[in-house]
């Protein structure tokens, strides 16, 4: 039998380091998304280089992530963080300094694999000048986060626009739920045979379970207080004032109910200190964002009498969350929207059941009643009473949990690496075999 030759692609992040520590302004389930798929493609044949634009004049140009896949941080514009609705103008700049370094190092790609709209735009022109397709993840999508938020500032018309074009010009499109693909087919004029499936992962070495009681000890915390903990960048559409109006009714429905709630999320200043399991005040965190959004969220919770019970702690690295799932009695995921919830996962490896409105994603990631709690969007008053129901009977999440975790084994890294090169590699062979090149050869038009 002959074997295949290894196919070696191109992942294109322009606007976010896939090693960056997680919990700023833009690193969340994406980051992780995209290191992990590095690091799972090489035992499926697949070797990967990841293209990511270079913050730091100190940073490492070239990075192995595992044996057979690597980052390449690509100079364009200062080497600085930049937010992410100012790097379109310089692209460009991006875009010729990845092919540079192809030819520089005389690599040929198979297909380009791009995430996030600003990394299609770079996508589409390489894919044309390569004469090869484009596989494209957006994660989130302008039109809905302007949707879900009613925010007076939308998302730059430049992303919408981008977005749709790429949406119906990309070779496939690769979502996490099947609402993401429902959208896409409705709503953006995607050929539904261009729409893959694939969800997220989760190691389920790193997470797993942890006994209560020592994971409380580790952190400091006592060994009786109900904990509701929640994870994720600290940004509006996360939810977090649904969560202290939940809270609020659980304090007005059972006043002598002691809880804490901490978020685990949102980059700390180097100079921040102190002790975090009291909370860190809006100053110490280093996204102008995330402080207005923290000095928001603290003054709802004063309002509603729960100053002693919230607080923010700041990111922890992956290492270190198992102890803050094991430690805790519900993960709380207040999200307005998201596309499918890593966290959610991680959370179920380690027998923590979570509480979620019926959003997004979210559907695809936890298996109401078998591996958490799903309630009606919107409806804060069913989301305190899930999560009541959660801190006044254990034995309901211990079992939740259980089965949270026999589910979480099933999204593996390796189960998504397999699923996404088979796509690839399926696509790949119909191009070749029909003889006809792929959509993004033959596109009219520039960035």
């Amino acid at each position: 039998m002959t074997l295949s030759p290894p196919l070696h692609i191109a992942q294109i992040s322009m606007h976010t380091d896939p090693l960056d520590d997680l919990g700023g302004d833009v690193t969340g389930g994406m980051n992780v998304y995209i290191r992990e798929l590095a690091r799972a493609l090489p035992a499926h044949g697949v070797r990967a280089d990841v293209f990511t634009r270079l913050e730091s004049d100190g940073a490492p140009r070239v990075v192995p992530i595992a044996p057979g896949a690597r980052l390449i941080r690509i100079p364009a514009g200062e080497p600085r963080p930049l937010d992410k609705n100012d790097l379109l103008p310089i692209v460009e700049e991006f875009t010729a300094g990845i092919m540079a370094f192809s030819a520089q190092e005389r690599a040929h790609y198979d297909l380009l694999s791009a995430h996030y709209w600003l990394s299609g735009l770079a996508g589409a022109k390489i894919a044309r000048e390569w004469s090869i397709p484009l596989f494209l993840r957006f994660h989130t999508l302008a039109a809905l986060k302007d949707r879900v938020l009613r925010l007076d500032q939308k998302e730059p018309e430049a992303r919408r626009e981008a977005e749709a074009r790429l949406a119906r010009q990309s070779d496939a499109l690769l979502v996490s739920s099947l609402d993401e693909a429902e959208l896409l087919t409705r709503e953006f004029g995607a050929s539904p045979e261009r729409v893959h499936f694939v969800p997220c992962g989760v190691d389920t070495g790193r997470f797993s379970p942890l006994p209560r009681e020592s994971a409380r000890a580790q952190l400091g915390l006592d060994a009786e207080t109900p904990l509701i903990l929640s994870v994720g960048r600290v940004d509006p559409i996360k939810g977090l004032d649904r969560l202290v109006d939940a809270l609020r009714l659980m304090k007005k429905e059972r006043p002598r109910l002691l809880f804490r709630a901490i978020h685990v999320g949102g980059a700390l200043r180097p100079d921040a200190g102190g002790s975090s399991l009291q909370g860190h005040p809006p100053e110490d965190f280093a996204a102008e964002s995330q402080r207005q959004e923290i000095r928001r969220i603290l003054a709802l919770a004063a309002a509603a009498g729960l100053s002693g019970d919230f607080c923010f702690i700041g990111a922890r690295p992956q290492e270190a969350l198992p102890a803050y799932y094991a430690a805790a009695d519900a993960l709380a995921i207040p999200s307005r929207h998201e596309t499918f919830g890593i966290v959610a996962l991680e959370a179920a490896a380690c027998e923590l059941p979570a509480v979620a409105f019926r959003v997004g994603g979210l559907p695809d990631s936890i298996e109401n009643e078998k591996s958490g709690l799903l309630v009606k969007e919107g409806d804060t008053a069913a989301y305190a009473g899930a999560l009541l129901s959660l801190l006044e009977n254990p034995e309901t999440g211990r079992r939740l949990g259980r089965l949270a975790r026999e589910r979480a084994l099933e999204f593996s890294w390796n189960a998504v690496a397999q699923k996404e090169s088979s796509i690839w590699k399926t696509m790949l062979d119909k191009t070749r075999a029909s003889g006809t090149p792929p959509m993004a050869t033959i596109r009219a038009g520039s960035l």
